[in-house]
């Protein structure tokens, strides 16, 4: 009688412990960083997520004019683009804000930048591409972007904000040879890139404005004097290869008719841009005219 119940009595110990075991392994699960999720009726995937150097991939080499789109002096950009789809028979509303970026033990939370925040719906069956910016300043924290819907959350990724300029490195294999090899571009996608994400207007100031706030030469009229630069070389080829290898060939002229830096604070967009988001710059900027 004594054993049987000495038998029953760490049976249930035995599940006990193993109940106990499996809630701790649920809720490490939780914790992990997931590059897919789903909460409160929709399906998020992280496609990529990028940090763009400081600020704007210049280093401490260049003081940037303060404009529009461009993060404020000592922020970092971290750029993360996702895919969204409601795989519901309802329509499903998303804000970008349901994003955040939080440090590990202080608890500071950034959210997206204003930028493409606002709130938007999702029709059943609807698939949709999504890039947000959080632009933060120095922080040795780890940090962590998850997605909060409701009650429910999930952790996306850790990452740790770059402390310093990131050393030049040589363009990645993947791009052709020749701009003919990219896709068709997009000029306005081109453009949002420029005054957006990559805040390339920061630098090069609104090529529909000649005497706008800059600092590298201007890209007004591109598409006429972008092919004297190189001889043999159009306009879209210069653009193509600067923005690989921004020393390949430096500009004469900078802000107020000086010499432009030597070697070049132009980052290496090659690095952090897709074939399609190089096309669609670079139309941008060949179709760059005065009357946009």
């Amino acid at each position: 009688m004594f054993a049987h119940s000495w038998a029953r009595a760490l049976l249930v110990l035995v599940l006990l412990a193993t109940f106990a075991g499996s809630v701790l392994v649920v809720r490490a699960r939780l914790l992990q960083p997931r590059r897919e999720a789903e909460l409160g009726g929709l399906r998020l995937r992280l496609e990529r997520a990028v940090w763009m150097h400081e600020p704007t991939d210049h280093g401490d080499a260049a003081s940037l004019p303060s404009s529009e789109g461009a993060p404020k002096p000592g922020q970092r950009r971290l750029s993360v683009t996702l895919t969204l789809f409601n795989p519901g028979r309802t329509p499903r509303d998303f804000a970008p804000r349901e994003l955040f970026l939080a440090e590990s033990s202080e608890g500071t939370v950034w959210a997206p930048t204003l930028e493409g925040s606002t709130a938007f719906t999702l029709r059943p069956a609807e698939l949709l591409p999504v890039t947000l910016s959080f632009d933060v300043p120095p922080t040795p924290e780890a940090l962590r972007l998850e997605w909060r819907r409701g009650v429910e959350r999930a952790l996306l990724f850790s990452t740790q904000r770059p402390q310093g300029a990131a050393p030049p490195r040589a363009p990645v294999a993947r791009w052709p040879r020749l701009v003919e090899g990219l896709p068709q571009g997009d000029a306005v996608a081109g453009s949002a890139l420029y005054r957006g994400r990559l805040a390339c207007i920061s630098c090069h100031g609104n090529p529909a404005e000649p005497d706008s706030p800059r600092l590298g030469p201007s890209l007004g009229d591109f598409a006429r004097v972008g092919a004297t630069r190189v001889a043999g070389q159009s306009a879209a080829q210069y653009a193509y290869e600067s923005l690989l290898d921004p020393n390949a060939f430096i500009a004469p002229e900078c802000s107020g008719q000086a010499p432009c830096s030597r070697p070049s604070i132009m980052p290496l967009y090659g690095e952090v841009l897709s074939q399609q988001e190089m096309a669609d710059l670079i139309s941008y900027l060949v179709g760059s005219r005065a009357e946009e």
